[in-house]
């Protein structure tokens, strides 16, 4: 009797079972390790009173396409329809709607406290020290009021806050926009709006518009691309040459040499911080851009990496090369360095990475604002920012948003380089 051929095996019952158990337990697998990600994500479109609910908000209110329009209809009120603000001269009307044959009245105003003198590098920034934007409320019927606010000045406002009180004797039933915040006082219920003429995009991204306002992140990322760039391509030079020496140029004592240079791997980074201070200190280099790269340029990891992979290239090539009269440099230009593109790739992104995400070391070799790096930066925005966690998340996805694209354009030589060097 013929055994069942393995097409005949795989379409089995059981083993249909069993793929349809291993799919289901990498799917879920997959979602697990995507979840923080996925949280982050909806928190950074959170307002601060929903980023601080004990019961999750998966739907954050800036999402919903309903409000979308009214954001949209508030901001173009104030002369921008997109990104939102009050320009000078200009008047915007929030209506609200309470219980019929409500008694009383409602009490409107711009919090004291909410202009900022910060300097924005994106989206500009409002400087004068008194406040244009005048609010009146009008009771249009007995059950609508209509708040105006009207920017005097002649400039700009970024952000209209707004909040309102209504007594006890109403009932709010609806708004233009739904409020961010409400609260209870003595006085009634509490309505807070962090921007009563936001705009649609202005709206949906406030977290992220917010967080650009209050520390100077294009200075920051500015700094972290000039760090992550030179260091990829200062130590892809140092490290390329050093690997094709250990694993092509024969010389005496090489396997001793590359065993000393790989037995350093075992010394904890934080041993080296000392003397990398010292010697960045006597050249001058604090608060400067050598200070930040040049110690970390060689890397031991990189010579392995790569003196792997050229290992995996055939001899015979360099050994034709060399017939013919090549060099040793020819011999890597020509031929070494076009086939080792997946390892290149592999140690630029790991190199990319550790650069991109170096926290210690730039807290302790700058001081200045100005050469703060995108990590440092978010350590210190955490502190200012406080428990507005819609800030801070949406602050962390503009840091890991380069690495992301960064992956998922060399993905496909990243695995490769993996793969052909031994790693696992």
């Amino acid at each position: 009797m013929a055994s069942p051929s393995f097409r005949q095996m795989r379409q089995t019952p059981q083993a249909m079972l069993a793929r349809v158990g291993l799919y289901s337990i990498l799917i879920f697998g997959s979602v697990l390790m995507a979840f923080p990600f996925l949280w982050m994500l909806i928190t950074s479109f959170q307002s601060q009173q929903e980023s601080l609910q004990a019961t999750p908000v998966w739907f954050p209110q800036r999402l919903n396409p309903i409000n979308w329009g009214a954001a949209q209809n508030l901001g173009g009120q104030g002369g921008d329809g997109t990104w939102g603000g009050l320009a000078a001269g200009k008047e915007i009307l929030l209506e609200v709607r309470v219980t019929t044959d409500s008694k009383g009245a409602l009490l409107a105003e711009v919090p004291s406290d909410s202009r900022s003198n910060t300097n924005s590098f994106l989206f500009g920034s409002s400087t004068t020290s008194s406040d244009p934007r005048q609010v009146r409320v009008e009771s249009q019927s007995n059950n609508v009021w209509v708040i105006k606010i009207k920017n005097t000045g002649d400039q700009l406002e970024l952000k209209v806050p707004l909040k309102i009180t209504v007594p006890d004797s109403m009932k709010l039933l609806s708004t233009t926009l739904p409020a961010d915040k409400s609260s209870r006082s003595d006085t009634g219920q509490i309505y807070e709006w962090s921007n009563v003429a936001p705009g649609f995009l202005g709206y949906v991204l406030e977290n992220y518009r917010d967080a650009l306002r209050v520390a100077p992140f294009g200075q920051y990322f500015l700094n972290s691309v000039i760090l992550a760039v030179s260091q990829v391509f200062l130590g892809m030079i140092v490290v390329t040459l050093a690997a094709f020496a250990f694993a092509k140029i024969p010389f005496w004592g090489k396997d001793v040499v590359f065993a000393a240079i790989l037995s350093s791997l075992v010394i904890p980074g934080e041993m080296l911080l000392v003397p990398n201070f010292v010697t960045v200190f006597k050249l001058g280099w604090l608060d400067s851009y050598p200070g930040l790269i040049v110690p970390w340029i060689a890397s031991v990891f990189g010579i392995f990496l790569l003196r792997q992979f050229f290992l995996s290239l055939p001899n015979e090539l360099f050994e034709a090369a060399r017939i013919d009269g090549a060099g040793y440099g020819t011999q890597l230009i020509r031929i070494a360095l076009p086939l080792a593109v997946p390892g290149l790739v592999t140690f630029g992104i790991f190199s990319f990475l550790g650069s991109w995400n170096s926290l210690l070391w730039p807290i302790i070799v700058t001081s200045k604002t100005e050469m703060r790096t995108l990590q440092v930066g978010l350590q210190s925005f955490i502190g200012e920012a406080g428990s507005n966690y819609g800030q801070l998340m949406a602050a962390s996805l503009l840091v890991i948003t380069p690495i992301i694209f960064g992956f998922l354009i060399a993905q496909k030589q990243f695995i490769a380089g993996v793969a052909r060097s031994g790693l696992k």
